[in-house]
């Protein structure tokens, strides 16, 4: 990512991946990086599961009981349940049941939530993306800047938008097709990948190295891009279909845009 003079930009590793972020305004980033920082540290003991004393871990244990659940995981719970809507249960965050669409028994009221005996939720599908969304938010919201936050090519942007744009390098591995794009202060963009060494041979590989969408939020940009590097072909009518901006490498590396990728 390229700054211009009117933007500053940290990074740093969380979660296995890169996080960054952006502010329009350089003397609010050291306020901004620690409000993602803190923010991130919540989210973990919240939503990861591979941990035993996250919230995530104990709803799971508790499952057949309305549970009582913190801010966070209530809205993480709802946000993975919404994608999974979105995605006609392609990012299904529950596992254990027997029969299709389990995860529409999930229910989120308030702060409670109803999980049916047999199930579990894992909404590492979406977490990332919903918390660039809310930490995006957040920090435009109490600093007043625009800011744009990063985890692992989720991206959310909030508040006012900084002169030049919010101006964003789409590229999987080096060497891969790139491009930079810019995109409006309040939209999310996201990119889905299946590259892998579990896939030495390209006769079965996926169809689709890399999915990336724009959309007006970090959580939808994900849902969409992550459902549609699943599929063939037919995930271009689907993507012209929901009308989000596109753009996806197959595994020959040929570029496709759909529906005005900036």
């Amino acid at each position: 990512m390229t700054l211009a003079a009117d933007k500053a930009a940290k990074s740093w590793s969380m979660w296995g991946v890169r996080a960054t972020v952006v502010v329009s305004e350089p003397e609010m980033l050291e306020s901004a990086w620690n409000m993602v920082r803190g923010h991130l540290a919540a989210a973990d003991v919240a939503t990861n599961a591979t941990r035993e004393d996250s919230e995530i871990a104990a709803l799971n244990r508790s499952a057949g009981t309305t549970t009582r659940v913190s801010v966070l995981l209530a809205e993480q719970v709802s946000r993975a349940l919404l994608a999974a809507e979105l995605t006609a249960g392609t990012l299904d965050p529950t596992s254990g049941g027997e029969g299709p669409n389990q995860w529409r028994s999930v229910t989120v009221r308030g702060h409670d939530v109803t999980l049916p005996a047999g199930l579990t939720l894992d909404v590492s599908a979406t977490a990332r993306s919903v918390t660039a969304d809310r930490c995006a938010g957040a920090v435009a919201e109490l600093l007043g800047c625009g800011v744009l936050v990063s985890l692992g090519g989720d991206v959310a942007t909030a508040g006012p938008q900084p002169r030049s744009g919010w101006q964003i390098k789409v590229e999987d591995l080096p060497g891969d097709p790139s491009c930079q794009v810019s995109i409006p202060s309040g939209s999310g963009l996201a990119t889905a990948s299946t590259v892998s060494p579990l896939h030495p041979n390209p006769a079965e590989a996926p169809h689709w190295r890399t999915v990336s969408v724009v959309a007006g939020s970090a959580l939808a940009a994900a849902a969409a891009s992550r459902a549609a590097v699943r599929g063939g072909e037919e995930t271009l009518a689907w993507l012209e279909e929901v009308g989000l901006p596109a753009r996806l490498v197959d595994r020959d590396f040929r570029v496709t845009r759909l529906c005005g990728w900036p």
